[in-house]
C-alpha cells in the first residue's frame, strides 16, 4: 500500500524559475510563472530576488507563462524534472504596456492609464537608445519628444534650454526625483550637466503644472527619476563612447542592496575637443572637460521607512570661439565658462498605514559659474534650496495629496562688472490635490495652491483635470490651470550675451502670470489582429500675461521690462506608435501658433524661433536579446527670427545600431546624415573676429556626427 500510495508523489516534480528584465539583468520581484496545461492549475509569484518556485509538477513537457507588470509576457516549453539550476527567463518591456507605468510627478503613485493628468514617459528601451547617441547629457532625449524642443542659446559656449509648445525655457519646471533644482543662474547649463546613465524614466507633462512644484511651471514640466538599488540584484554597467568630432565619454553606474542598507554610484567623464565642422575657423562645439560624481546612500530601518541621502557634484571647464585662440593662444575671440555644481538630497517616506504615507524632503544647490572673454568677466554664487513635508492619504476612492514647501535661491555676483545684478527670492506655499475616481470611467483631479513670495506677493494656483474612459482602450483627459513666475534677469538672451551689459530688474516689473489648458484622445488597439496601435491627439492653449521681454537701454545694455499684451500660443501634438513583431514605428506632428503683441502696438506677430509646424518619424527593427536598428528623420519648417526674417525649413535624419557581444553591447550611430547645420543658410559668426556678434540659432551648429561604443554589464 505505500509502494502504491507513493508512486504519484515520486512522478512529481519542482521547479524554479529566475526572472530578470532583459537589458539590465535586474530580477523582477513580483512577476507571475503559471504552468498552463496543469490540472488544477500551478503557478508562483517572483521573490526579491526574482525566483518563483513551482511544486508538484509531473514529468514530461510543460508549457509556461511568466508576465510581468509593465513587460512582454514570455511563453515557452520546458521539459520536467529539469537540470541545471534555476530556468531563466528575461523579459522585455512592453512599450504598449506604458499605461502601467507609476507616475512619480504626480506624488499618487499611480498609473499612467489611471491619471486624469495626461503624462508622457520616456523610460527602458528609449532611454538605452538615446544614451547610445548621446552619453554625456539629455540634451537629444529630450529634444526628439513631440512638442519639445531643445532650443540652443549660445553659438560660442553651446548652452541650451527646454522649451514645451512653443514657451520658453524659463516656463519649464525641471526636477529630478522630485526635487526642483535646475533654475535661474544655474539654469542655462542644466541640460548640459546632467548625464542620463542613472535615469529609469523620465516624466513629462505638458501644461500647467504648478498646483505641486509651484512657479516655473507654466509650460510644464520635466521629472527625472532615478534608478534605485534593489534587493540582492547589484548593477555594475560600464559605457566608453567616442565621436568623430573629437569627443570622449565614460560613464558608469553601480548599485546594491542589502536588508537594511543600499547604494547607488554614478560616474561621467566628458571631454570633447575644440570642434570646427564646418571650416570656418571657429567652434562648432566648445572645448569641453566635464566630470560628475554622484553618491547616494539608502537606509531602510523597516519595511515602512525608507531615507535616503545623496550628493552630486559637477566641475566643468568649456571654451568656444576662434580655434587659433583656444588652441595656439593667438589673439582674438573666446569666450571660457568655467563652473561648480554641487547639489545635496534628503528623503525619507514612512507609511503611517496601507492607506497613510509622509514624505519630507529637504535639497541644498550650490553653483559657482564664472564667463570670461577679451576684456570682459562675470562671475557669481547661486544658492538654492527646497524643503518640503507632503502626506498621501488614501480614503476610498480618493487620494488626497497635502503639503508645505519653503525655496530660498539667493545670487551673489563676485565680479566687478557693472550693474551688479544680484538677487535673493524666498517664496512659501501649500498644496492640496484630490484625485476622485467617480465611477469606472470617470476620475477628476483637484488641485489648489497658494504660494506668498516675500518681493511679488500672493499667488493662488488652482487646477482641475478629468479622466473619461470613453470604451475599451479609448480614453479622454481634459486639463486647465493658473501659473505664475517670478521675474528674473537670468533669461535666454542674458544667457547669449554671457549677462555682460544686464540691468537690474526694476520696481515696477510685475510677475509673470498664465492660464492655460489641454485636452487629448487616446486609443489603443489592435488592428488586423496583428499590428498594435497607440494614438494620441492633443490640443492645447496658454495665455501668458506679463512676459519679461528684453529692451535696448542704450550704450549695448538690455533692460527687460514687462511686455505690452500677452503671449498666446495654441496647437495640436498628433503620436502614432505602430507595432508589428520586431517592428515598431513611430510618427509624430505637431502644428504651433504662438503669437506676442508688437511692442509700442495692438498687432500680432510670430514669437521668433517657434516653428509651426515639425514632424516625427522612427523606424526601429529590434530582436530581442540580440540587437536593434533605428532609423529617424525630423522636419522642422521655418521660423520668425527677432530681426523679422524668416528662416528655411530643414530635415534631420540619423541611423542607430546595436548588437549584443557576450556580455556587452556594441553601438554605433551616425547622427545628422544630411550635414544639415545653420553655415549652410548664412553665417552665425557676424563682424570683425576680435569684436564679433552672433546670429540667432534656429538650426544645428554640428552636422554630420558619428559615434561609436561599448555598453558592458558586469
Amino acid at each position: 500500500m505505500l509502494a502504491i500510495a507513493s508512486a504519484p508523489v515520486a512522478a512529481q516534480h519542482a521547479l524554479t524559475v529566475r526572472v530578470t528584465d532583459e537589458h539590465s539583468g535586474a530580477p523582477l520581484p513580483g512577476a507571475t510563472v503559471v504552468v498552463d496545461d496543469a490540472a488544477p492549475p500551478v503557478g508562483a509569484s517572483t521573490d526579491a530576488d526574482g525566483l518563483a518556485r513551482l511544486t508538484g509538477l509531473p514529468v514530461g513537457d510543460l508549457a509556461l507563462t511568466v508576465s510581468f507588470v509593465g513587460y512582454q509576457p514570455a511563453r515557452l516549453l520546458v521539459t520536467v524534472p529539469h537540470e541545471g539550476g534555476p530556468l531563466d527567463v528575461a523579459l522585455e518591456e512592453d512599450e504598449e504596456a506604458l499605461g502601467d507605468v507609476v507616475v512619480a510627478a504626480t506624488r499618487t503613485s499611480r498609473t499612467i492609464a489611471d491619471l486624469p493628468t495626461r503624462v508622457e514617459t520616456i523610460a527602458g528601451e528609449e532611454i538605452d537608445e538615446k544614451i547610445s547617441m548621446e552619453p554625456s547629457n539629455i540634451t537629444m532625449l529630450l529634444n526628439e519628444s513631440p512638442g519639445i524642443a531643445v532650443q540652443q542659446t549660445s553659438a560660442v559656449s553651446g548652452n541650451a534650454s527646454i522649451r514645451i509648445q512653443g514657451l520658453d525655457g524659463r516656463y519649464t519646471q525641471l526636477l529630478k526625483d522630485g526635487f526642483p533644482l535646475y533654475g535661474g543662474f544655474s539654469g542655462g547649463l542644466s541640460l548640459l550637466q546632467v548625464p542620463p546613465l542613472d535615469l529609469r524614466q523620465v516624466e513629462i507633462v505638458k501644461g500647467p503644472a504648478s498646483t505641486l512644484y509651484g512657479g516655473g511651471a507654466i509650460a510644464g514640466l520635466v521629472n527625472l527619476v532615478t534608478r534605485t538599488p534593489r534587493l540582492g540584484a547589484p548593477e555594475r554597467s560600464v559605457l566608453v563612447n567616442a565621436t568623430s568630432a573629437g569627443g570622449t565619454d565614460v560613464g558608469a553606474f553601480l548599485s546594491g542592496r542589502s536588508e537594511r542598507l543600499g547604494y547607488t554610484l554614478l560616474a561621467s567623464a566628458n571631454r570633447q575637443g575644440a570642434y570646427d565642422g564646418d571650416g570656418d575657423a571657429f567652434t562648432n562645439l566648445p572645448r569641453t572637460r566635464r566630470l560628475t560624481v554622484a553618491p547616494r546612500g539608502y537606509v531602510y530601518p523597516s519595511d515602512a521607512t525608507t531615507l535616503w541621502l545623496g550628493v552630486t557634484g559637477t566641475v566643468e571647464d568649456r571654451e568656444g570661439g576662434d580655434l587659433a585662440v583656444i588652441e595656439d593662444g593667438a589673439d582674438g575671440y573666446a569666450e571660457r565658462s568655467e563652473s561648480l555644481r554641487i547639489t545635496s538630497q534628503a528623503r525619507l517616506d514612512h507609511a503611517l498605514s496601507d492607506r497613510a504615507t509622509i514624505t519630507l524632503k529637504q535639497s541644498t544647490s550650490h553653483f559657482d559659474r564664472s564667463v570670461a572673454r577679451p576684456g570682459y568677466r562675470f562671475e557669481g554664487t547661486q544658492t538654492a534650496t527646497y524643503a518640503e513635508a507632503s502626506a498621501l492619504l488614501g480614503l476610498d476612492a480618493h487620494d488626497l495629496v497635502v503639503g508645505i514647501d519653503l525655496r530660498t535661491d539667493a545670487f551673489d555676483q563676485q565680479s566687478a562688472a557693472d550693474p551688479a545684478i544680484d538677487d535673493a527670492q524666498l517664496t512659501a506655499g501649500a498644496f492640496v490635490q484630490d484625485t476622485w475616481d467617480v465611477t469606472d470611467r470617470l476620475a477628476v483631479e483637484l488641485g489648489l495652491r497658494g504660494d506668498l513670495s516675500e518681493d511679488h506677493g500672493a499667488f493662488v494656483l488652482p487646477r482641475a483635470s478629468a479622466l473619461v474612459r470613453l470604451a475599451e482602450g479609448v480614453a479622454l483627459r481634459a486639463t486647465g490651470g493658473l501659473g505664475y513666475k517670478t521675474p528674473t534677469v537670468f533669461l535666454e538672451p542674458s544667457e547669449g550675451r554671457a549677462f555682460e551689459g544686464v540691468l537690474p530688474l526694476g520696481d515696477d516689473i510685475e510677475a509673470e502670470t498664465s492660464a492655460g489648458g489641454t485636452v487629448d484622445l487616446n486609443v489603443r488597439t489592435v488592428l488586423g489582429g496583428r499590428v498594435s496601435l497607440s494614438f494620441n491627439q492633443a490640443v492645447f492653449l496658454t495665455r501668458l500675461a506679463d512676459a519679461l521681454v528684453p529692451t535696448d537701454a542704450g550704450a549695448g545694455l538690455i533692460r527687460y521690462r514687462n511686455a505690452d499684451g500677452p503671449v498666446l500660443t495654441r496647437g495640436t501634438e498628433t503620436n502614432a506608435r505602430f507595432g508589428l513583431g520586431d517592428l515598431k514605428l513611430f510618427l509624430g506632428y505637431v502644428y504651433l501658433d504662438a503669437t506676442e503683441t508688437v511692442p509700442g502696438g495692438d498687432t500680432r506677430r510670430e514669437v521668433p524661433l517657434t516653428p509651426a509646424h515639425k514632424t516625427y518619424s522612427v523606424l526601429v527593427w529590434e530582436r530581442h536579446g540580440r540587437g536593434r536598428v533605428g532609423l529617424e528623420a525630423y522636419y522642422t519648417s521655418a521660423q520668425r527670427l527677432p530681426d523679422g526674417e524668416r528662416t528655411e525649413g530643414y530635415w534631420v535624419t540619423g541611423i542607430m545600431g546595436e548588437w549584443r557581444v557576450g556580455p556587452a553591447r556594441v553601438f554605433l550611430n551616425l547622427e545628422n546624415l544630411l550635414d544639415t547645420q545653420q553655415t549652410n543658410y548664412g553665417p552665425v559668426v557676424v563682424g570683425p573676429r576680435a569684436t564679433p556678434t552672433f546670429a540667432d540659432i534656429w538650426a544645428p551648429t554640428d552636422g554630420f556626427i558619428a559615434n561609436g561604443g561599448v555598453k558592458l554589464s558586469l
